[in-house]
């Protein structure tokens, strides 16, 4: 959730709520609520979008789906080519304005998440390594880690959302990574066995909204690179995943929540199509908990 950073999975949905902030507040207190469109979050898009410039104070808030509590995302300053958000009441997270990549420091070649200006037709390709890092009861534990991705802008649409029908650009991105040079840190006490190599591949759809400021919607879906044909983030398997916008806070403007649309857990924990092994291997961590990255 923290690295969203986002199935056409249905559920009855609420309404959303808007109210506008500032001197209107009290008075929309007595009248009610207003509709998503009107807080233009549907309006049409055209032309290429340059980068937001989202005001300090923004809040999103996202869902991952049943039995993970909602996450806020708290902007709290943005410069010098930076943004600093705050995440769950107290985690910082600090990312590029121009690509929302996280900063850090370790991190070798440029990863792109988004392009500005953004358009239709456009596509690009990243490429980096930065060590990764997990925790385990026996101690703490890192690895290489290595990605190259290709996104490509293809459509603008209007996506289905707690929040209502937003005009967003689809941006599709498949990300080859890989894994490797496992390791205990100074202090584990249990250096796994197996050679700690694990490729693999990460397709995803993300609905990136210009009058939001970030992804309203992702759909993601992991599997062993060696049977890429097999799976896709189009599907509906229990792999796919789906991280969703549920709130959107704006000081001195628009404010709107509601309740998740397609927001939803993978059922499965293990990517598509791995061999099975043995839980006490690098590989079987590597196959099944998703890359963190180590800044320090």
């Amino acid at each position: 959730m923290r690295d969203m950073i986002l199935h056409l999975h249905f559920e009855p949905r609420m309404a959303p709520r808007a109210i506008l902030c500032g001197a209107l507040t009290a008075a929309l207190s007595f009248i009610g609520t207003v509709s998503a469109e009107e807080c233009r979050l549907d309006a049409p898009l055209s032309g290429p979008q340059e980068a937001p410039t989202s005001a300090p104070g923004t809040q999103w808030t996202y869902s991952g789906g049943a039995g993970f509590p909602a996450t806020p995302m708290l902007l709290k300053v943005a410069q010098n080519g930076q943004r600093e958000l705050e995440i769950a009441e107290g985690t910082l997270r600090r990312e590029w304005i121009d690509t929302y990549a996280d900063v850090n420091p370790l991190r070798k070649g440029d990863k792109v998440l988004l392009r500005f200006p953004l358009k239709v037709g456009d596509q690009w390709q990243d490429r980096f390594e930065e060590p990764g890092e997990f925790n385990a009861r026996s101690g703490r534990y890192r690895y290489d880690y290595e990605e190259q991705g290709q996104s490509r802008v293809t459509a603008i649409e209007t996506v289905r959302t707690a929040l209502g029908d937003i005009s967003a650009y689809r941006i599709e991105r498949e990300a080859r990574w890989r894994k490797s040079n496992a390791r205990a840190v100074v202090g584990a006490d249990r250096p796994n066995a197996g050679d700690g190599v694990v490729e693999g591949l990460e397709r995803s759809i993300s609905w990136y909204a210009p009058d939001v400021g970030r992804v309203v919607l992702r759909r993601r879906v992991s599997g062993n690179p060696a049977f890429a044909a097999y799976f896709s983030a189009e599907d509906d398997t229990d792999n796919l995943s789906i991280t969703e916008l549920v709130g959107f806070h704006q000081p001195g403007g628009c404010r709107i929540e509601g309740v998740p649309v397609q927001a939803r857990v993978a059922g499965q924990v293990f990517p598509l199509h791995y061999p099975l092994v043995d839980s006490d291997t690098w590989e079987f961590r590597l196959m099944r908990d998703p890359h963190v990255p180590a800044d320090r």
